[in-house]
């Protein structure tokens, strides 16, 4: 190893070609990074749903949920089965193990769930799906001096506009119960005419309907006989008919009932401002940008607002917002660990020293951005918070060498050999330090599951101690062993002025009070051995 920090130290030129890699190559990797909320990793959750109408949970249950897990258990690569049996439905979620491959696994289990063969006949056919990975981007509420109708239909057609925006794949709208077609018909009026609820029921499954009837054959022609009447218009379902009577008169819907368009009677209701509210939330996929769906979105809420409909679109939350709040802490803190670093190192040893130390925090980050844009990593809150606690120990290795390096220095030796002696002399402590803070992070990056996201902090941190290793040892050595870095006048100088009181006050608190605090706890170590322990 002295051999390899010689030769960076007496040939400078290396060390200058790493530094210019690191910013080229970093900076195109840190602009190159995706931005996403939360980490994004490929699913490994499989879906069956199974939908019984009328169907209590029990009869779920013992139906349809306990066949389906007997059927799928013994499939290889599943880690965990989950279900859910509910009234009218059943639904059980298959964990696949990280390192099978989920399309394989979709395939059996959609083979083992279409040959169970004793499912209730009541019950719709089994689907099985493979769940998308996907993060929040931004959350629209639409809101305005109109009916919840009318709101629901500009809901719609926002929705449809993110879909055709190319930016944006994933949209659901919240806020509204389900449309319903409404057939409300007093008792006495049934009575009067005849009718009964059943009669009502009837009439509209027998009208209401798209059924084939079959085709019509000859020498030049075929016909396709169909009827088409199914219809959602309640106009339209008030116009069946229920009844001819003798003297050529009919009794229609509309006579005995009325038909309306309505939502479902449920406990479903936003306001603001005492006016209805429709949320639309809308999440990106792996290969989409936060970037660019939150700058559309932003765009299409002024424009919309600029026509002035009645209907006013607000940007309730923008993720990316947040997430570029968690980046505005990140700047403070890294300004602040350069500003620390500079004045504490420039006032106890060197300005120049200073900045090259200083430097191992930006180049640290550079290198990481280098490696986790290679391993698929984007800027979220998870890898923000890595780097946010990460950045206050980068500069410990550079630190301890560099003063180390100015200690070798004020003995007496030129600068080259100084660096190279103070570099070497440190070498198993400082990988030591690293190597600890290392070890406490790897467990994270084997955790599977809902905590699988933490394996992107393990990795920021554990990339960046590294690549802040690297540079400790190579780069910064070889600019510490410069003259003008190192420089005798300078310090003589410095020495003269505000260093020299510095110098004064840190000797008298190392040989005078740390000493005697030493030498307390030494003679009663029993008592400072004791209060901890208690």
């Amino acid at each position: 190893m002295k051999k390899i920090v010689e030769l960076f130290v007496r040939f400078p030129f290396y060390a200058n070609l790493i530094i210019m890699v690191l910013v080229i190559v970093g900076g195109i990797s840190l602009a190159s990074m995706k931005k996403s909320f939360f980490p994004e990793r490929q699913s490994h959750i499989l879906r069956v749903s199974v939908y019984y109408p009328g169907a209590s949970p029990v009869e779920m249950e013992e139906g349809v949920t306990s066949r389906i897990e007997e059927a799928v258990r013994a499939i290889p690569g599943i880690y965990e089965i989950n279900s859910v049996s509910s009234e009218n439905s059943s639904s059980v979620t298959i964990e696949i193990e990280p390192n099978y491959d989920i399309d394989d696994a979709l395939i059996e289990v959609k083979n083992a769930v279409d040959g169970i063969s004793s499912l209730p006949t009541a019950a719709e056919r089994p689907i099985v799906s493979k769940t998308r990975t996907t993060s929040p981007a931004a959350r629209i509420l639409v809101t305005g001096e109109v009916d919840l109708l009318t709101l629901k239909t500009y809901a719609q057609q926002v929705e449809e506009d993110f879909l055709a925006s190319g930016f944006i794949s994933q949209v659901s709208i919240q806020g509204f119960p389900d449309l319903e077609i409404s057939v409300e018909a007093k008792e006495e009026t049934l009575l009067r005419y005849g009718f009964t609820f059943n009669d009502l029921q009837n009439a509209i499954a027998n009208n209401n309907k798209d059924v084939s009837g079959g085709q019509l054959r000859s020498k030049k022609e075929e016909l396709l006989i169909r009827l088409r009447s199914r219809s959602a218009d309640p106009n339209k379902i008030e116009n069946i008919i229920l009844r001819a009577n003798p003297d050529g008169s009919v009794i229609r819907i509309r006579d005995i009932a009325s038909v309306k368009l309505k939502f479902a009677d449920v406990s479903v209701k936003a306001l603001e401002k005492n006016n209805p509210v429709i949320s639309l939330q809308v999440n990106k996929l792996i290969t989409e940008d936060l970037d660019e769906i939150d700058t559309y979105i932003k765009d299409y809420v002024k424009d919309f607002n600029a026509k002035k409909l009645g209907v006013t679109l607000q940007l309730s939350r923008s993720f990316l917002d947040i997430l570029k709040m968690r980046l505005d802490l990140l700047y403070t803190n890294g300004g602040q660990g350069l500003f620390l670093v500079l004045l504490i190192l420039g006032i106890m040893l060197s300005i120049r020293l200073s900045l090259w130390v200083a430097w191992g925090i930006p180049a640290s980050f550079l290198g990481m951005f280098i490696i986790v844009n290679l391993l698929g990593v984007t800027i979220n809150m998870i890898s923000l918070f890595g780097m946010i606690l990460v950045i206050g120990i980068l500069v410990d290795d550079g630190i301890v060498i560099g003063e180390n390096i100015f200690q070798h220095f004020e003995k007496g030796k030129n600068p080259i050999q100084a660096a190279v002696d103070g570099t070497v002399e440190v070498i198993p402590a400082v990988v030591a330090s690293v190597a600890t803070t290392i070890v406490a992070f790897s467990p994270l990056i084997f955790i599977t599951g809902r905590m699988e996201m933490m394996f992107e902090m393990a990795l920021i941190v554990i990339c960046s101690l590294l690549v802040s290793l690297f540079e400790a040892f190579l780069v910064l050595p070889a600019h510490l062993g410069n003259k003008h870095v190192l420089n005798r006048k300078v310090l003589n100088a410095k020495n003269k002025g505000l260093k020299k009181y510095t110098e004064g006050f840190f000797t008298w608190l190392r040989d005078y009070a740390y000493d005697r605090v030493i030498r307390l706890t030494v003679d009663w170590r029993y008592i400072t051995i004791g209060i901890p322990v208690a």
